[in-house]
């Protein structure tokens, strides 16, 4: 993956914050990582992707951040099942909104979410591991690219 790969994942995420909420996100730099499960947070989303790419997405969130911005679309309900709802559809509109710069062969799995951390996720081994940190109304969430070809 080079920056311009890079940069329509952290356009994406941009994008969502700003459309959902009217307030951007604040970006951190990319950096790279062996173990993602330390960046992961209270709630996961995770897109498996083939094609002529092969890898995942993952978008990692606290609590308390997507309490905020679930709220700051009008749901009043924070029942995890929502969470977890919220947290796939936006790792689901990041990876899709990717599809304009890897092309039609660029296939999305369907999300899969989790809740808390887990040491079972398996990823590419062959590809590095990017980390982008995001900065919401003082909270942390994390995507997380692993992406070969």
């Amino acid at each position: 993956m080079n920056d311009d790969d890079l940069s329509v994942f952290v356009d994406g995420v941009a994008n969502y914050y700003e459309t959902v909420s009217r307030k951007a996100p604040t970006i951190g730099s990319p950096f790279l990582t062996t173990d993602i499960n330390k960046h992961l947070s209270d709630y996961t989303g995770i897109i498996g992707i083939s094609g002529n790419h092969k890898g995942s997405v993952f978008f990692s969130a606290p609590k308390e951040m997507l309490t905020q911005l679930i709220t700051s679309m009008g749901i009043l309900t924070t029942q995890d099942e929502k969470l977890l709802d919220l947290v796939g559809e936006i790792c689901n509109t990041i990876a899709g909104n990717s599809r304009v710069r890897f092309g039609e062969n660029f296939l999305l799995s369907v999300p899969v979410v989790i809740q808390g951390q887990s040491d079972n996720i398996k990823i590419s081994s062959v590809a590095e591991i990017y980390v982008i940190p995001i900065t919401w109304r003082h909270s942390q969430s994390t995507l997380i690219i692993n992406l070969e070809g």
